[in-house]
């Protein structure tokens, strides 16, 4: 009876995680979704589903995709929608997004995401996790940033992936491995974070996370290790042998943690794809506003190979 009452009370924490959470009065409250996936084709694909505050615009729900190298084509559309099309049943366990987007089933083996759109052309995804490393979460959850707080839920540190992805009807059936978190901030992610770094690996000795960094320096997230069996939390961000600067992109980084057992994250920053977040705006009154009260904010994507963690694909966003 105490294991049964255990295993209940843990699967329902890590059902609230999945869920959207209470704003509590926060006007830039923002929420997200995000999803890497990693095919065995030699292609990658995004996805993130966001609860956003839009500059000008009010609360609204962003949806995003994008592909890189399937076939030889790179692309990504965004969409935005009115927050009454975001729709929770947390008896089937499902957020739905106007019956176009899906997160289907907690996450961990069986989760499944969907994204179907038409924008400049026609774009779909739709794959399910067939495993799902255990996710692991901080024991008291948020981090106080600056007087803000924020939210991090690593649930898929790494997962084996399979199903469809289609652009402009060409469909391609593929496999691969997924790495999914879910995380809210009561601020702009600009005045929280001057940099995002999320990295996510294959290998046997692997480790998946996201580390933030504020635009005063304060170091904040966790990481997931297969070598240990609680979170990983970082002590310190190197770009070459001194602290990194967090007001431009480096050449590379290196994360000491202050789990000493474990071992600096030495990542060699070249880039596959780069992008703004403006390019998938709503027109271009929208791009001007968001320009003006956030500034531009750019992802950068690519792989690096590290000792002693192996291959490592990497998202570093900012300004």
């Amino acid at each position: 009876m105490r294991i049964f009452l255990i295993l209940f009370l843990a699967s329902f924490a890590f059902a609230n995680d999945f869920f959207r959470h209470p704003q509590n009065g926060a006007k830039n409250y923002n929420e997200s979704w995000d999803y890497v996936f990693v095919l065995d084709n030699g292609a990658k694909a995004y996805v993130s589903y966001t609860w956003m505050n839009v500059p000008g615009s009010g609360q609204k729900i962003g949806t995003q995709f994008s592909v890189w190298n399937l076939n030889g084509k790179s692309t990504s559309v965004g969409r935005q929608y009115p927050t009454e099309r975001f729709h929770e049943d947390k008896s089937s366990k499902t957020i739905n997004i106007k019956n176009e987007y899906l997160m289907e089933n907690l996450p961990g083996k069986g989760h499944r995401v969907f994204f179907s759109a038409e924008k400049n052309g026609k774009f779909f995804l739709d794959l399910k996790f067939t495993s799902a490393d255990a996710a692991q979460i901080p024991d008291n959850e948020v981090f106080n940033v600056n007087g803000q707080k924020y939210g991090l839920y690593v649930h898929i540190p790494y997962g084996r992936v399979e199903g469809r992805i289609g652009i402009n009807g060409d469909t391609v059936s593929v496999k691969g491995y997924g790495y999914m978190d879910h995380s809210w901030l009561t601020d702009a992610a600009t005045n929280m974070a001057a940099r995002s770094l999320l990295f996510a690996s294959p290998n046997k000795d692997r480790i998946a996370g996201r580390i933030n960094i504020s635009p005063k320096g304060e170091i904040y997230g966790y990481a997931i290790s297969n070598k240990t069996s609680k979170p990983v939390f970082p002590a310190e961000i190197l770009e070459g042998e001194s602290a990194y600067n967090p007001q431009k992109f480096p050449k590379g980084l290196t994360i000491k943690w202050k789990n000493e057992e474990i071992d600096p994250l030495k990542i060699e920053i070249k880039i596959q794809e780069k992008f703004s977040i403006l390019a998938n705006a709503d027109g271009f009154v929208e791009r001007q506003l968001i320009k003006a009260t956030m500034g531009e904010i750019f992802y950068l994507r690519g792989r690096a190979q590290t000792e002693p963690w192996g291959r490592v694909d990497w998202i570093l966003s900012g300004k």
